[in-house]
């Protein structure tokens, strides 16, 4: 999907108050570069997107903020609209056979709630976008939820490779019944400093509840991964696509650097306050 980008000029000429004399201004364009843009006879190029969203952003002009607003507008209880960050763009269909296999839940596509979520984690990428995702929950059969739990802890140390020597256990056997024959796991994100944590806890470093209490410190939100072929042709449809410029990136990377110092801070109260207490992986999974 390309970006919308006439849809989106026309939203800032209606909250910024512009007509096309002054857009054209702004972006230091000819009318008739403009005209042949919303006409679609031809399309701006990558650096002119940049220049044009560049500038609305920095009249306080937050679209994709505002279109995200838009969005939520239309979930319901069986309609839940979900976001993708990507490092580019998606390259024709959908598919879990592109998702990288080491991934918290193995191969699967992966979608946030929220546009922060999803634009934190490819803001380092100097051509990522995101895509919104409208997904009908109605359709799907199997959908398995966890919270921050021992469940979650154990499953994404399995999926990442850190506990191969427990494949054995029925404990972990179990739960990989359950996720395997999802079509959604609805779970916790993780990000890089939660994995830290996690492989402290599949080291046997730390115990299952001071693993608990530090994740639950650094709560992310949650993500939908969608476990099939099947389920996203069923399921999913992309929306939109939204641009992201270097300034709305700076941003996002910004707020999540300060998350994850605070977080950084909230893990080492939950080690010690909780040291000693619960139990280790060895005891979980022998």
């Amino acid at each position: 999907m390309k970006f919308n980008y006439i849809k989106d000029i026309e939203f800032a000429k209606k909250i910024l108050s512009l007509n096309n004399e002054d857009v054209c201004k702004m972006l230091g364009i000819t009318r008739m570069t403009y005209y042949r843009w919303i006409n679609h006879k031809s399309a701006p190029a990558l650096e002119n997107l940049e220049k044009m969203y560049d500038v609305f952003y920095s009249k306080n002009l937050r679209i994709n903020l505002l279109k995200e607003e838009m969005y939520k507008s239309k979930e319901s209880k069986k309609i839940k609209i979900l976001y993708h960050g990507a490092k580019e763009f998606i390259d024709g269909e959908i598919t879990v056979e592109k998702s990288e296999p080491k991934k918290d839940f193995g191969k699967g596509f992966y979608v946030g709630e929220s546009l922060l979520q999803s634009a934190s984690f490819v803001s380092n990428f100097p051509n990522s976008s995101v895509y919104v995702i409208e997904c009908n929950l109605a359709s799907i059969s199997k959908i398995v939820e966890l919270d921050v739990s021992c469940e979650w802890m154990v499953l994404i140390s399995y999926f990442r490779g850190k506990i191969d020597e427990y494949s054995n256990s029925k404990y972990l056997q179990d739960l990989l019944k359950m996720v395997k024959s999802a079509d959604l796991i609805i779970a916790p994100i993780a990000d890089n400093t939660m994995y830290d944590i996690l492989d402290d806890f599949s080291s046997g470093e730390i115990t299952d509840l001071q693993c608990l209490n530090a994740l639950s410190a650094n709560w992310l939100g949650k993500q939908y991964v969608f476990m099939n072929d099947k389920v996203i042709k069923h399921s999913l449809k992309i929306i939109d696509r939204f641009y992201l410029c270097n300034q709305e990136k700076n941003d996002y990377k910004t707020k999540k650097e300060e998350s994850t110092k605070i977080g950084k801070d909230k893990v080492k109260l939950a080690k010690r306050e909780y040291a000693g207490k619960g139990k280790y992986i060895e005891d979980l999974l022998k």
